[in-house]
């Protein structure tokens, strides 16, 4: 008789506190006696702290719609590192290389098979049958030509040909118009005669060659933004073959060697 009503305040108990349940859940509050918010690990669930033996009786907490809302929020902003483990989170994407910049004439020589020296100018036709050669010649060697003469206006040339008559060169073999060549000679020998200083006989022998211009006559291809002059003082003989080949090989061009000093004269045809 004692266990039947002491059971009764029990059914009681328990159906009163299903019926706050429903009570909760359709008016979205929460039930009184309210037990305190349990604590959030990073994975969004209790954290061991927080879990213990479970308890019977009224003692529960049960968020509010909008505040179940807030919470769903907040875990979906979680960053990746601190809602996965490091070893399933997804990695950054590489960097993806960035693409070259279009590259303006004197940039693009640093990517050519090469060197122009200091004060050389180059037209653009030959310029693009040097860099033709170039590489035909750095494919058989591995090696970059140096080119040490390109377009020259009266001045260089005239230093130029002053190179020529002190190294003892053959200068009316070396140039086709003969006359010219003698021309220019005369000036020189003259000049010589009489003692002058180098930058007297380059201005001397300037005057010629631009006199010769202006009667259409040009002592060298150089003149006419034509022609080139590619060291070979440092070539090997299977080296100055590579040239030659290479030279064949691209077309359009026709090569000199000259000794006073060591060069490849090439004339673009």
């Amino acid at each position: 008789m004692v266990c039947k009503l002491r059971s009764r305040p029990s059914l009681l108990q328990r159906a009163g506190a299903a019926a706050v349940l429903v009570i909760a859940f359709f008016a979205g509050g929460c039930a009184s006696v309210p037990a305190s918010q349990p604590e959030l690990s990073a994975s969004g669930r209790p954290s061991s702290s927080a879990r213990g033996p479970a308890h019977v009786g009224l003692n529960f907490w049960l968020p509010d719609g909008p505040a179940a809302r807030v919470l769903s929020l907040q875990v979906q902003d979680l960053d990746l590192d601190e809602a996965e483990p490091p070893e399933i989170a997804p990695r950054a994407p590489a960097e993806r290389p960035r693409s070259a910049p279009s590259l303006g004439r004197e940039e693009a020589r640093e990517h050519v098979r090469y060197v122009v020296l200091p004060g050389v100018d180059l037209a653009p036709a030959v310029e693009q049958k040097v860099a033709e050669i170039a590489e035909a010649y750095f494919r058989r060697t591995g090696k970059e030509l140096v080119v040490t003469s390109g377009t020259r206006d009266p001045a260089r040339q005239a230093e130029a040909m002053l190179g020529l008559f002190r190294h003892g060169a053959d200068v009316l073999g070396l140039y086709r118009d003969k006359a010219a060549a003698r021309e220019i000679k005369s000036a020189y020998e003259e000049a010589v005669s009489a003692d002058e200083p180098s930058e007297a006989v380059i201005e001397g022998l300037e005057q010629v060659i631009r006199a010769q211009i202006e009667r259409g006559v040009f002592i060298s291809a150089h003149l006419r933004e034509g022609a080139v002059d590619i060291r070979n003082r440092d070539m090997t003989a299977s080296e100055r073959r590579a040239f030659l080949e290479g030279v064949e090989e691209v077309g359009g061009v026709l090569a000199l060697e000259e000794s006073r000093p060591p060069h490849y004269h090439l004339q673009v045809e």
